[in-house]
Protein backbone atom coordinates (compact mmCIF):
# COMPACT_ATOMS: atom_id res chain seq x y z
CA UNK A 1 0.00 0.00 0.00
CA UNK A 2 2.80 2.34 0.83
CA UNK A 3 4.44 1.56 -2.45
CA UNK A 4 1.13 2.10 -4.23
CA UNK A 5 0.60 5.44 -2.54
CA UNK A 6 4.10 6.64 -3.25
CA UNK A 7 3.35 7.91 -6.77
CA UNK A 8 0.23 9.66 -5.46
CA UNK A 9 2.24 11.26 -2.68
CA UNK A 10 4.85 12.32 -5.14
CA UNK A 11 2.13 13.80 -7.33
CA UNK A 12 0.63 15.61 -4.33
CA UNK A 13 4.04 16.90 -3.33
CA UNK A 14 4.61 18.04 -6.89
CA UNK A 15 1.21 19.75 -6.90
CA UNK A 16 1.97 21.40 -3.55
CA UNK A 17 5.32 22.50 -4.86
CA UNK A 18 3.69 23.91 -7.99
CA UNK A 19 1.02 25.57 -5.85
CA UNK A 20 3.63 27.20 -3.61
CA UNK A 21 5.64 28.26 -6.66
CA UNK A 22 2.49 29.59 -8.32
CA UNK A 23 1.51 31.84 -5.40
CA UNK A 24 4.25 34.41 -6.01
CA UNK A 25 3.50 34.18 -9.71
CA UNK A 26 -0.20 34.82 -9.09
CA UNK A 27 0.66 37.66 -6.75
CA UNK A 28 2.89 39.20 -9.41
CA UNK A 29 0.22 38.66 -12.04
CA UNK A 30 -2.37 40.40 -9.94
CA UNK A 31 -0.03 43.28 -9.21
CA UNK A 32 0.70 43.56 -12.92
CA UNK A 33 -3.03 43.43 -13.61
CA UNK A 34 -3.67 46.18 -11.08
CA UNK A 35 -0.82 48.21 -12.51
CA UNK A 36 -2.18 47.85 -16.05
CA UNK A 37 -5.73 48.70 -15.01
CA UNK A 38 -4.50 51.60 -12.91
CA UNK A 39 -2.37 52.83 -15.80
CA UNK A 40 -5.38 52.55 -18.09
CA UNK A 41 -7.56 54.44 -15.63
CA UNK A 42 -4.89 57.10 -15.21
CA UNK A 43 -4.41 57.31 -18.98
CA UNK A 44 -8.17 57.58 -19.63
CA UNK A 45 -8.59 60.20 -16.94
CA UNK A 46 -5.49 62.00 -18.15
CA UNK A 47 -6.97 62.04 -21.63
CA UNK A 48 -10.27 63.30 -20.20
CA UNK A 49 -8.46 66.08 -18.35
CA UNK A 50 -6.46 66.97 -21.45
CA UNK A 51 -9.65 67.02 -23.53
CA UNK A 52 -11.31 69.17 -20.88
CA UNK A 53 -8.37 71.59 -20.98
CA UNK A 54 -8.49 71.72 -24.77
CA UNK A 55 -12.23 72.42 -24.63
CA UNK A 56 -11.57 75.16 -22.08
CA UNK A 57 -8.94 76.70 -24.35
CA UNK A 58 -11.24 76.46 -27.36
CA UNK A 59 -14.17 77.99 -25.46
CA UNK A 60 -11.95 80.77 -24.12
CA UNK A 61 -10.64 81.45 -27.62
CA UNK A 62 -14.22 81.67 -28.89
CA UNK A 63 -15.15 84.03 -26.06
CA UNK A 64 -12.10 86.19 -26.76
CA UNK A 65 -12.84 86.29 -30.47
CA UNK A 66 -16.51 87.14 -29.89
CA UNK A 67 -15.55 89.85 -27.40
CA UNK A 68 -13.06 91.38 -29.82
CA UNK A 69 -15.63 91.35 -32.63
CA UNK A 70 -18.19 93.00 -30.32
CA UNK A 71 -15.69 95.70 -29.35
CA UNK A 72 -14.75 96.19 -32.99
CA UNK A 73 -18.39 96.73 -33.94
CA UNK A 74 -18.82 99.20 -31.10
CA UNK A 75 -15.73 101.13 -32.23
CA UNK A 76 -16.89 100.95 -35.86
CA UNK A 77 -20.24 102.50 -34.93
CA UNK A 78 -18.60 105.22 -32.85
CA UNK A 79 -16.16 106.28 -35.54
CA UNK A 80 -18.86 106.04 -38.23
CA UNK A 81 -21.03 108.62 -36.45
CA UNK A 82 -18.07 110.96 -36.10
CA UNK A 83 -17.01 110.36 -39.69
CA UNK A 84 -20.46 111.31 -40.95
CA UNK A 85 -20.45 114.43 -38.76
CA UNK A 86 -17.06 115.57 -40.10
CA UNK A 87 -18.12 114.90 -43.68
CA UNK A 88 -21.24 117.03 -43.16
CA UNK A 89 -19.23 119.91 -41.70
CA UNK A 90 -16.64 119.67 -44.48
CA UNK A 91 -19.32 119.67 -47.19
CA UNK A 92 -21.04 122.73 -45.68
CA UNK A 93 -17.72 124.59 -45.57
CA UNK A 94 -16.94 123.64 -49.16
CA UNK A 95 -20.32 124.99 -50.24
CA UNK A 96 -20.59 128.22 -48.21
CA UNK A 97 -17.24 128.91 -46.59
CA UNK A 98 -16.50 129.45 -42.90
CA UNK A 99 -16.90 133.17 -42.17
CA UNK A 100 -20.01 133.50 -44.35
CA UNK A 101 -21.96 130.96 -42.26
CA UNK A 102 -20.06 131.13 -38.97
CA UNK A 103 -23.20 131.39 -36.81
CA UNK A 104 -24.90 128.43 -38.47
CA UNK A 105 -21.73 126.34 -38.32
CA UNK A 106 -21.25 127.17 -34.63
CA UNK A 107 -24.82 126.06 -33.87
CA UNK A 108 -24.25 122.89 -35.92
CA UNK A 109 -21.04 122.03 -34.03
CA UNK A 110 -22.72 122.54 -30.68
CA UNK A 111 -25.71 120.42 -31.71
CA UNK A 112 -23.55 117.58 -33.02
CA UNK A 113 -21.38 117.55 -29.89
CA UNK A 114 -24.48 117.38 -27.71
CA UNK A 115 -25.83 114.49 -29.80
CA UNK A 116 -22.60 112.44 -29.62
CA UNK A 117 -21.65 111.55 -26.01
CA UNK A 118 -18.13 110.30 -26.92
CA UNK A 119 -17.06 113.76 -28.17
CA UNK A 120 -14.96 116.17 -26.19
CA UNK A 121 -15.19 118.91 -28.81
CA UNK A 122 -15.50 119.69 -32.53
CA UNK A 123 -13.17 122.40 -33.84
CA UNK A 124 -12.57 123.95 -37.26
CA UNK A 125 -8.98 125.15 -37.71
CA UNK A 126 -7.60 127.62 -40.24
CA UNK A 127 -4.60 126.73 -42.35
CA UNK A 128 -2.52 128.62 -39.80
CA UNK A 129 -3.46 126.16 -37.08
CA UNK A 130 -5.60 128.58 -35.07
CA UNK A 131 -9.26 127.73 -34.40
CA UNK A 132 -11.97 129.33 -36.49
CA UNK A 133 -15.04 127.79 -34.85
CA UNK A 134 -15.63 125.40 -31.98
CA UNK A 135 -18.47 123.45 -30.41
CA UNK A 136 -17.57 125.18 -27.14
CA UNK A 137 -19.29 128.45 -26.22
CA UNK A 138 -15.90 130.18 -26.08
CA UNK A 139 -13.04 129.58 -28.55
CA UNK A 140 -9.49 130.11 -27.36
CA UNK A 141 -8.16 131.98 -30.36
CA UNK A 142 -4.57 131.88 -29.16
CA UNK A 143 -4.46 128.06 -29.00
CA UNK A 144 -2.70 126.74 -32.13
CA UNK A 145 -2.49 123.10 -33.19
CA UNK A 146 0.00 123.63 -36.01
CA UNK A 147 2.47 121.39 -34.17
CA UNK A 148 0.05 118.50 -33.78
CA UNK A 149 0.66 115.28 -35.73
CA UNK A 150 -2.78 115.25 -37.31
CA UNK A 151 -2.46 118.87 -38.51
CA UNK A 152 0.92 118.24 -40.11
CA UNK A 153 -0.46 115.08 -41.69
CA UNK A 154 -3.21 117.00 -43.50
CA UNK A 155 -0.78 119.74 -44.52
CA UNK A 156 1.35 117.14 -46.29
CA UNK A 157 -1.38 114.88 -47.66
CA UNK A 158 -4.06 116.02 -50.12
CA UNK A 159 -6.16 112.97 -49.16
CA UNK A 160 -9.56 113.96 -47.78
CA UNK A 161 -10.16 110.66 -45.98
CA UNK A 162 -10.69 110.41 -42.25
CA UNK A 163 -7.49 110.45 -40.19
CA UNK A 164 -7.22 109.04 -36.67
CA UNK A 165 -4.31 110.60 -34.84
CA UNK A 166 -2.32 109.61 -31.77
CA UNK A 167 -3.86 110.23 -28.36
CA UNK A 168 -3.12 113.76 -27.08
CA UNK A 169 -4.11 115.91 -24.14
CA UNK A 170 -6.55 118.57 -25.29
CA UNK A 171 -5.26 122.13 -24.98
CA UNK A 172 -8.83 123.29 -24.54
CA UNK A 173 -10.37 120.87 -22.02
CA UNK A 174 -7.23 119.22 -20.63
CA UNK A 175 -8.72 115.76 -21.29
CA UNK A 176 -6.94 112.88 -22.98
CA UNK A 177 -8.56 112.66 -26.42
CA UNK A 178 -8.35 110.82 -29.71
CA UNK A 179 -8.25 113.39 -32.55
CA UNK A 180 -10.36 112.37 -35.55
CA UNK A 181 -9.81 114.78 -38.44
CA UNK A 182 -10.53 115.54 -42.08
CA UNK A 183 -8.72 117.94 -44.39
CA UNK A 184 -10.33 121.13 -45.63
CA UNK A 185 -9.24 122.18 -49.11
CA UNK A 186 -9.67 125.30 -51.17
CA UNK A 187 -11.30 124.98 -54.61
CA UNK A 188 -7.83 124.86 -56.17
CA UNK A 189 -6.87 121.95 -53.89
CA UNK A 190 -4.57 123.92 -51.55
CA UNK A 191 -4.68 123.39 -47.83
CA UNK A 192 -7.48 125.33 -46.16
CA UNK A 193 -7.46 123.87 -42.68
CA UNK A 194 -8.70 120.94 -40.61
CA UNK A 195 -11.99 119.97 -39.02
CA UNK A 196 -11.35 117.92 -35.91
CA UNK A 197 -13.61 115.92 -33.60
CA UNK A 198 -11.90 114.75 -30.43
CA UNK A 199 -13.14 111.62 -28.64
CA UNK A 200 -12.72 111.51 -24.89
CA UNK A 201 -10.48 108.59 -23.87
CA UNK A 202 -12.71 108.20 -20.83
CA UNK A 203 -15.50 107.14 -23.21
CA UNK A 204 -13.61 103.94 -24.06
CA UNK A 205 -12.77 103.49 -20.38
CA UNK A 206 -16.50 103.48 -19.63
CA UNK A 207 -17.25 101.06 -22.48
CA UNK A 208 -14.44 98.62 -21.62
CA UNK A 209 -15.13 98.76 -17.87
CA UNK A 210 -18.64 97.49 -18.62
CA UNK A 211 -17.24 94.00 -19.31
CA UNK A 212 -16.64 91.67 -16.39
CA UNK A 213 -13.03 90.48 -16.77
CA UNK A 214 -10.27 89.30 -14.45
CA UNK A 215 -7.59 91.57 -13.06
CA UNK A 216 -4.99 90.27 -15.51
CA UNK A 217 -7.27 90.10 -18.52
CA UNK A 218 -6.66 92.69 -21.20
CA UNK A 219 -8.59 94.69 -23.80
CA UNK A 220 -7.01 97.17 -26.16
CA UNK A 221 -7.85 99.50 -29.03
CA UNK A 222 -4.96 100.09 -31.43
CA UNK A 223 -4.29 101.91 -34.64
CA UNK A 224 -3.31 99.92 -37.69
CA UNK A 225 0.28 101.16 -37.25
CA UNK A 226 0.34 99.27 -33.89
CA UNK A 227 0.13 102.38 -31.66
CA UNK A 228 -2.01 101.80 -28.57
CA UNK A 229 -5.04 104.08 -28.32
CA UNK A 230 -6.61 102.64 -25.17
CA UNK A 231 -5.87 99.63 -22.97
CA UNK A 232 -7.56 97.98 -20.02
CA UNK A 233 -6.22 97.83 -17.36
CA UNK A 234 -5.52 101.48 -18.06
CA UNK A 235 -2.02 102.88 -17.90
CA UNK A 236 -1.26 106.31 -19.32
CA UNK A 237 2.35 105.23 -19.84
CA UNK A 238 1.15 102.67 -22.41
CA UNK A 239 -0.94 105.08 -24.45
CA UNK A 240 0.61 105.65 -27.92
CA UNK A 241 3.13 102.87 -27.28
CA UNK A 242 4.02 101.00 -30.46
CA UNK A 243 3.71 97.19 -30.27
CA UNK A 244 4.46 96.37 -33.90
CA UNK A 245 6.71 93.47 -32.80
CA UNK A 246 3.72 91.67 -31.26
CA UNK A 247 2.69 88.42 -33.03
CA UNK A 248 -0.64 90.13 -33.64
CA UNK A 249 0.99 92.45 -36.19
CA UNK A 250 3.91 90.30 -37.36
CA UNK A 251 1.87 87.15 -38.03
CA UNK A 252 -1.86 87.06 -37.33
CA UNK A 253 -3.20 90.20 -39.00
CA UNK A 254 -1.12 89.48 -42.11
CA UNK A 255 -3.36 86.47 -42.85
CA UNK A 256 -6.76 87.07 -41.22
CA UNK A 257 -8.80 90.10 -40.21
CA UNK A 258 -10.14 88.41 -37.08
CA UNK A 259 -9.49 85.29 -35.06
CA UNK A 260 -7.99 83.95 -31.85
CA UNK A 261 -4.51 82.85 -30.76
CA UNK A 262 -2.33 82.32 -27.69
CA UNK A 263 0.74 84.52 -27.41
CA UNK A 264 2.60 86.76 -24.97
CA UNK A 265 1.29 90.29 -24.72
CA UNK A 266 3.76 92.91 -25.89
CA UNK A 267 2.87 95.26 -23.03
CA UNK A 268 3.77 92.96 -20.12
CA UNK A 269 5.00 89.65 -21.57
CA UNK A 270 2.23 87.57 -19.97
CA UNK A 271 0.75 84.74 -22.07
CA UNK A 272 -2.91 85.29 -22.84
CA UNK A 273 -5.64 83.80 -25.00
CA UNK A 274 -6.36 86.64 -27.39
CA UNK A 275 -9.20 87.38 -29.75
CA UNK A 276 -8.59 90.08 -32.32
CA UNK A 277 -10.54 91.92 -35.01
CA UNK A 278 -9.63 94.58 -37.54
CA UNK A 279 -12.25 97.26 -38.19
CA UNK A 280 -13.72 97.09 -41.67
CA UNK A 281 -13.75 100.79 -42.57
CA UNK A 282 -11.20 102.39 -40.24
CA UNK A 283 -7.48 101.75 -39.56
CA UNK A 284 -8.08 100.32 -36.09
CA UNK A 285 -7.63 96.94 -34.42
CA UNK A 286 -9.33 95.64 -31.28
CA UNK A 287 -8.03 92.81 -29.13
CA UNK A 288 -9.30 91.06 -25.99
CA UNK A 289 -7.15 88.64 -24.01
CA UNK A 290 -7.82 86.28 -21.12
CA UNK A 291 -4.83 85.63 -18.85
CA UNK A 292 -3.69 82.06 -19.49
CA UNK A 293 -2.60 81.49 -15.89
CA UNK A 294 -5.98 82.58 -14.53
CA UNK A 295 -7.76 80.38 -17.08
CA UNK A 296 -5.59 77.46 -15.98
CA UNK A 297 -6.22 78.14 -12.29
CA UNK A 298 -9.98 78.27 -12.86
CA UNK A 299 -9.80 75.04 -14.83
CA UNK A 300 -7.80 73.34 -12.06
CA UNK A 301 -10.33 74.51 -9.47
CA UNK A 302 -13.15 73.05 -11.56
CA UNK A 303 -11.26 69.78 -12.16
CA UNK A 304 -10.00 69.09 -8.64
CA UNK A 305 -13.23 67.35 -7.62
CA UNK A 306 -13.00 65.09 -10.65
CA UNK A 307 -9.39 64.22 -9.84
CA UNK A 308 -10.17 63.43 -6.18
CA UNK A 309 -13.10 61.24 -7.19
CA UNK A 310 -10.89 59.26 -9.53
CA UNK A 311 -8.23 58.84 -6.84
CA UNK A 312 -10.91 57.37 -4.57
CA UNK A 313 -12.04 55.07 -7.37
CA UNK A 314 -8.44 54.00 -7.90
CA UNK A 315 -8.07 53.17 -4.24
CA UNK A 316 -11.27 51.13 -4.39
CA UNK A 317 -9.90 49.40 -7.46
CA UNK A 318 -6.76 48.40 -5.58
CA UNK A 319 -8.88 47.12 -2.69
CA UNK A 320 -11.04 45.12 -5.05
CA UNK A 321 -7.90 43.77 -6.70
CA UNK A 322 -6.55 42.40 -3.44
CA UNK A 323 -9.92 40.83 -2.68
CA UNK A 324 -9.89 39.17 -6.07
CA UNK A 325 -6.32 38.00 -5.44
CA UNK A 326 -7.51 36.30 -2.25
CA UNK A 327 -10.22 34.43 -4.16
CA UNK A 328 -7.81 33.51 -6.93
CA UNK A 329 -5.59 31.79 -4.40
CA UNK A 330 -8.55 29.59 -3.47
CA UNK A 331 -8.74 28.37 -7.05
CA UNK A 332 -5.07 27.77 -7.71
CA UNK A 333 -5.30 24.99 -10.26
CA UNK A 334 -7.60 26.96 -12.54
CA UNK A 335 -5.27 29.92 -12.26
CA UNK A 336 -2.30 27.76 -13.23
CA UNK A 337 -4.20 26.64 -16.34
CA UNK A 338 -5.00 30.23 -17.20
CA UNK A 339 -1.35 31.07 -16.70
CA UNK A 340 -0.29 28.37 -19.16
CA UNK A 341 -2.82 29.62 -21.70
CA UNK A 342 -1.57 33.15 -21.21
CA UNK A 343 2.03 32.03 -21.74
CA UNK A 344 1.02 30.26 -24.91
CA UNK A 345 -0.75 33.37 -26.20
CA UNK A 346 2.21 35.53 -25.27
CA UNK A 347 4.51 33.18 -27.17
CA UNK A 348 2.20 33.23 -30.18
CA UNK A 349 2.08 37.04 -30.14
CA UNK A 350 5.86 37.24 -29.99
CA UNK A 351 6.10 34.74 -32.84
CA UNK A 352 3.72 36.83 -34.93
CA UNK A 353 5.70 39.96 -34.14
CA UNK A 354 8.92 38.28 -35.16
CA UNK A 355 7.29 37.26 -38.43
CA UNK A 356 6.35 40.81 -39.38
CA UNK A 357 6.81 40.98 -43.10
CA UNK A 358 5.93 44.59 -43.91
CA UNK A 359 8.35 47.49 -44.44
CA UNK A 360 7.57 50.18 -41.88
CA UNK A 361 8.27 53.17 -44.15
CA UNK A 362 6.57 52.19 -47.40
CA UNK A 363 4.01 49.59 -46.35
CA UNK A 364 5.35 47.20 -49.00
CA UNK A 365 6.73 43.74 -48.37
CA UNK A 366 10.10 43.91 -46.65
CA UNK A 367 13.37 42.11 -47.40
CA UNK A 368 12.45 39.20 -45.13
CA UNK A 369 9.26 38.53 -47.05
CA UNK A 370 11.10 38.96 -50.35
CA UNK A 371 13.79 36.45 -49.34
CA UNK A 372 11.02 34.01 -48.42
CA UNK A 373 8.99 34.64 -51.58
CA UNK A 374 11.63 34.37 -54.35
CA UNK A 375 12.66 30.69 -53.67
CA UNK A 376 9.00 29.68 -53.63
CA UNK A 377 8.32 31.59 -56.84
CA UNK A 378 11.27 29.75 -58.40
CA UNK A 379 9.96 26.38 -57.15
CA UNK A 380 6.58 27.17 -58.70
CA UNK A 381 8.20 28.20 -62.01
CA UNK A 382 10.22 24.95 -62.06
CA UNK A 383 7.14 22.86 -61.35
CA UNK A 384 4.85 24.60 -63.87
CA UNK A 385 7.55 25.33 -66.48
CA UNK A 386 6.63 29.04 -66.51
CA UNK A 387 8.83 32.13 -66.91
CA UNK A 388 10.07 34.15 -63.96
CA UNK A 389 11.06 37.85 -64.03
CA UNK A 390 13.13 39.78 -61.49
CA UNK A 391 12.69 43.56 -61.81
CA UNK A 392 15.17 45.65 -59.79
CA UNK A 393 14.17 49.32 -59.34
CA UNK A 394 16.35 52.17 -58.11
CA UNK A 395 15.38 55.81 -57.49
CA UNK A 396 17.71 57.95 -59.59
CA UNK A 397 20.16 60.27 -57.78
CA UNK A 398 18.47 59.60 -54.45
CA UNK A 399 21.50 60.54 -52.36
CA UNK A 400 21.54 63.93 -54.08
CA UNK A 401 17.81 64.21 -53.37
CA UNK A 402 18.42 63.60 -49.67
CA UNK A 403 21.31 66.08 -49.61
CA UNK A 404 19.15 68.71 -51.35
CA UNK A 405 15.78 68.28 -49.67
CA UNK A 406 16.57 66.48 -46.42
CA UNK A 407 15.91 62.98 -45.13
CA UNK A 408 12.28 63.59 -44.23
CA UNK A 409 11.58 64.66 -47.80
CA UNK A 410 13.54 61.59 -48.92
CA UNK A 411 11.27 59.34 -46.84
CA UNK A 412 8.22 61.03 -48.35
CA UNK A 413 9.70 60.51 -51.82
CA UNK A 414 10.16 56.77 -51.16
CA UNK A 415 6.58 56.50 -49.91
CA UNK A 416 5.27 58.21 -53.05
CA UNK A 417 7.32 55.92 -55.28
CA UNK A 418 6.11 52.88 -53.30
CA UNK A 419 2.47 53.97 -53.62
CA UNK A 420 2.98 54.41 -57.34
CA UNK A 421 4.53 50.96 -57.71
CA UNK A 422 1.83 49.41 -55.57
CA UNK A 423 -0.76 50.50 -58.13
CA UNK A 424 0.83 48.44 -60.91
CA UNK A 425 -1.44 45.69 -62.34
CA UNK A 426 0.12 42.71 -60.52
CA UNK A 427 -1.42 39.32 -59.94
CA UNK A 428 -2.05 37.82 -56.52
CA UNK A 429 0.95 35.49 -56.90
CA UNK A 430 3.35 38.33 -57.74
CA UNK A 431 5.18 40.57 -55.27
CA UNK A 432 6.49 44.10 -54.96
CA UNK A 433 8.90 44.70 -52.10
CA UNK A 434 11.37 47.21 -50.75
CA UNK A 435 14.76 45.64 -51.44
CA UNK A 436 16.76 48.12 -49.37
CA UNK A 437 17.46 51.84 -49.21
CA UNK A 438 16.01 53.41 -52.35
CA UNK A 439 15.76 50.07 -54.19
CA UNK A 440 12.58 48.10 -54.85
CA UNK A 441 12.01 44.73 -56.49
CA UNK A 442 9.17 43.19 -58.51
CA UNK A 443 8.87 39.41 -58.81
CA UNK A 444 6.68 38.62 -61.82
CA UNK A 445 5.46 35.10 -62.51
CA UNK A 446 4.19 33.54 -65.73
CA UNK A 447 4.79 36.70 -67.81
CA UNK A 448 6.08 36.80 -71.36
CA UNK A 449 9.06 39.05 -71.97
CA UNK A 450 6.93 41.80 -73.65
CA UNK A 451 4.38 41.63 -70.81
CA UNK A 452 7.09 41.98 -68.17
CA UNK A 453 8.78 44.78 -70.12
CA UNK A 454 5.41 46.60 -70.40
CA UNK A 455 4.91 46.52 -66.62
CA UNK A 456 8.44 47.85 -66.10
CA UNK A 457 7.81 50.70 -68.55
CA UNK A 458 4.52 51.48 -66.80
CA UNK A 459 6.45 51.81 -63.54
CA UNK A 460 8.99 54.22 -65.08
CA UNK A 461 6.29 56.38 -66.62
CA UNK A 462 4.10 56.36 -63.51
CA UNK A 463 6.89 57.60 -61.24
CA UNK A 464 7.94 60.28 -63.72
CA UNK A 465 4.29 61.40 -64.00
CA UNK A 466 4.30 62.24 -60.29
CA UNK A 467 6.43 65.28 -61.24
CA UNK A 468 8.19 65.36 -57.88
CA UNK A 469 10.83 68.15 -58.18
CA UNK A 470 14.49 66.99 -58.12
CA UNK A 471 16.80 69.86 -59.00
CA UNK A 472 19.90 67.74 -58.36
CA UNK A 473 18.84 65.08 -60.88
CA UNK A 474 20.82 64.56 -64.06
CA UNK A 475 17.54 63.90 -65.91
CA UNK A 476 16.57 66.82 -68.11
CA UNK A 477 13.05 67.17 -66.65
CA UNK A 478 14.51 67.68 -63.13
CA UNK A 479 11.93 65.39 -61.52
CA UNK A 480 12.22 62.18 -59.51
CA UNK A 481 12.66 59.19 -61.83
CA UNK A 482 13.54 55.52 -61.53
CA UNK A 483 15.79 53.21 -63.46
CA UNK A 484 14.96 49.53 -63.89
CA UNK A 485 17.11 46.52 -64.51
CA UNK A 486 15.11 43.44 -65.54
CA UNK A 487 16.03 39.80 -65.91
CA UNK A 488 13.46 37.59 -67.66
CA UNK A 489 14.08 33.87 -67.36
CA UNK A 490 11.92 31.82 -69.80
CA UNK A 491 12.67 28.57 -67.97
CA UNK A 492 13.87 28.06 -64.41
CA UNK A 493 15.98 24.97 -63.69
CA UNK A 494 16.58 23.25 -60.41
CA UNK A 495 19.76 24.22 -58.63
CA UNK A 496 19.71 27.87 -59.74
CA UNK A 497 20.07 30.27 -56.81
CA UNK A 498 18.00 33.43 -56.41
CA UNK A 499 21.22 35.45 -56.19
CA UNK A 500 22.03 34.58 -59.82
CA UNK A 501 18.78 36.15 -61.06
CA UNK A 502 19.23 39.19 -58.81
CA UNK A 503 22.82 39.68 -60.01
CA UNK A 504 21.65 39.70 -63.63
CA UNK A 505 18.92 42.21 -62.82
CA UNK A 506 21.51 44.30 -60.98
CA UNK A 507 23.81 44.27 -64.03
CA UNK A 508 20.89 45.40 -66.19
CA UNK A 509 20.16 48.17 -63.68
CA UNK A 510 23.76 49.32 -64.00
CA UNK A 511 23.33 49.52 -67.77
CA UNK A 512 20.10 51.55 -67.36
CA UNK A 513 21.90 53.99 -65.08
CA UNK A 514 24.88 54.18 -67.41
CA UNK A 515 22.64 55.06 -70.37
CA UNK A 516 21.03 58.11 -68.83
CA UNK A 517 18.60 56.75 -66.19
CA UNK A 518 14.79 56.97 -66.31
CA UNK A 519 14.61 53.82 -68.44
CA UNK A 520 14.29 50.03 -68.48
CA UNK A 521 17.16 47.72 -69.43
CA UNK A 522 16.86 43.99 -69.86
CA UNK A 523 19.71 41.63 -69.06
CA UNK A 524 19.64 40.00 -72.51
CA UNK A 525 19.93 43.29 -74.40
CA UNK A 526 23.20 43.73 -76.33
CA UNK A 527 25.60 46.25 -74.71
CA UNK A 528 25.48 48.48 -77.80
CA UNK A 529 21.68 48.78 -77.77
CA UNK A 530 20.00 52.09 -76.79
Amino acid sequence: MENGNAPQAQALNKADSESRAAKPVLRQMMLVFLLVISSAVIAINGWSLWSSWQRTLHLTEENARNLSVSLARQAEDTFLQIDLTLQDVRDRINQGGIEQQAANLHQLLMARKAALPPLDSIVIYHASGYPALSSSPVTLSKTSVADREYFRFHQRSPDSKLHIGDVVRSRVSGNMVIPVTERLSNPDGTFRGVVMASIRLDYFRQVYDYYNLGERDLMALMKADANLVYIRPYSEALINRNISLSPLFTQLLTTTASGAAIYRAAVDGRPRIFGYARLTNYPLVVTAGYDLQEVRQDWIADSIGFVLLNLVLLALLFLLGFIVLHHIRLNLHNQLELTRVRDQLTHMNRTLQNMALVDGLTGLANRRQLDWFIPRAMERAIKLHTPLTIVLIDVDSFKAYNDTYGHQAGDACLRNVADCLNRLPLRHDELIARYGGEEFMLVLTDKTQPEAHLIAMQAVRAVASLRMPHQASSVEEKVVTISIGMHWQPRVFAGVLPAEFIDKADEALYQAKRRGKNRVWMSNMPPTAG
